[in-house]
């Protein structure tokens, strides 16, 4: 059974590239010890929410500032008040404005909401993978790292 800091060994069937691959990877984790895997990884990705129509898998933006949280509990209501299923607890959520950046241009702005917190005036990108958190407050659910 495969765990968060389970390490996974290299197969004899892989092909080189893949057992080369392993073989390191393995061979780091261990180094580092696998404790620090876990901790490493928590640090670098962060679990962000934000809107079908803004994300764009592996663009960059800049935190412009984090949000008063009577606006953030606001924005993650449904329209015309109540709250969404999936978030019981919309005041356990830091919402930030972001720019987007493309070389040294904004290319358009949003938000993102997560339960951790983000720096302002730092750049982050998104990952290439999201999932749909909530169809009815248009939230996919993905993660980022800093730039």
């Amino acid at each position: 059974m495969e765990t968060e800091n389970s390490i996974e060994l290299p197969d004899a069937g892989d092909s080189r590239r893949e057992f080369m691959k392993k073989g390191l990877l393995t061979a780091g984790a261990l180094g580092l010890g696998i404790a620090g895997v876990g901790t490493a990884a928590a640090q670098s990705d962060r679990s962000v929410l934000v809107y079908f129509d803004d994300y764009v898998a592996e663009s960059e933006f800049r935190v412009v500032s984090m949000l008063p949280a009577t606006i953030t509990v606001r924005m993650l209501m449904l329209p015309g008040g109540g709250e969404a299923p999936e978030i019981s607890q919309p005041d356990d959520y830091n919402g930030y404005a972001i720019r987007y950046v493309r070389g040294t241009n904004v290319a358009g702005a949003s938000y993102v909401f997560t339960k951790g917190t983000l720096r302002e005036r730092t750049k982050y990108r998104f990952s290439n993978d999201a999932a749909v958190f909530s169809s009815r407050l248009g939230l996919l659910d993905t993660t980022v790292n800093r730039s």
